[in-house]
C-alpha cells in the first residue's frame, strides 16, 4: 500500500498548528477562559431588616437610651410622693430608655439574591438593590453588579 505524500503531511500540519496555537497567548483559551466571579441571578427575595444603633463610647448604652432615660425619669419624678415618687422615677427612666432605643432603630428593605456562579457553585448575596432574575452578574466580595458585555471578574 502506498501512502500519498499529502496524507503524510496532514498529521504533521495538525500537530504543528496545535503547538503553535498553544504557544500564542490568548489563542485557544476560549474553553478555559472562565470568569470566576460571574454568574446568573436565580432568585430574588425581598426581606426587612432593622439596624442596630451603636453605643456611646463602645458601651451598650445608645444615645436614644440615654436621652429617653433622662426624659422618662424627669416625667416619672413628677408623679407621686415619697416611695411612690421613687418608683415612678425608676419606671419612667426605664420606659424612656426602652422607647428611646426603639425609636433610633431604622427599618430598611434588603434583597437576598441566589446566584449560580459559572463554576457551578451557588452564592447568596444580600444588598440594598435588587437585580432581576436571569441577570448576568459579576460578584465583587459581597456585592453583585450587572455584567457588561466585556467585563469579567
Amino acid at each position: 500500500m502506498t501512502i500519498h505524500p499529502i496524507n503524510r503531511l496532514v498529521p504533521a500540519l495538525a500537530i504543528a498548528a496545535t503547538a503553535a496555537t498553544a504557544a500564542l497567548p490568548g489563542v485557544g483559551l476560549a474553553q478555559q477562559d472562565v470568569c470566576r466571579n460571574c454568574g446568573v441571578v436565580q432568585s430574588v427575595q425581598q426581606v426587612q431588616r432593622t439596624t442596630q444603633p451603636k453605643g456611646i463610647a463602645g458601651s451598650p448604652v445608645t444615645p436614644g437610651m440615654a436621652i429617653g432615660g433622662v426624659v422618662g425619669g424627669l416625667v416619672g419624678n413628677q408623679i407621686g410622693r415619697g416611695g411612690g415618687n421613687t418608683a415612678a422615677t425608676v419606671a419612667g427612666a426605664a420606659g424612656g430608655a426602652y422607647l428611646g432605643h426603639s425609636i433610633e432603630k431604622k427599618k430598611y428593605t434588603a434583597y437576598v439574591m441566589r446566584v449560580r456562579m459559572d463554576d457551578g457553585s451557588v452564592r447568596s448575596i444580600e444588598q440594598g438593590t435588587a437585580l432581576a432574575k436571569g441577570s448576568r452578574v459579576v460578584v465583587d466580595g459581597n456585592v453583585a453588579h450587572l455584567r457588561s458585555a466585556g467585563r469579567q471578574g
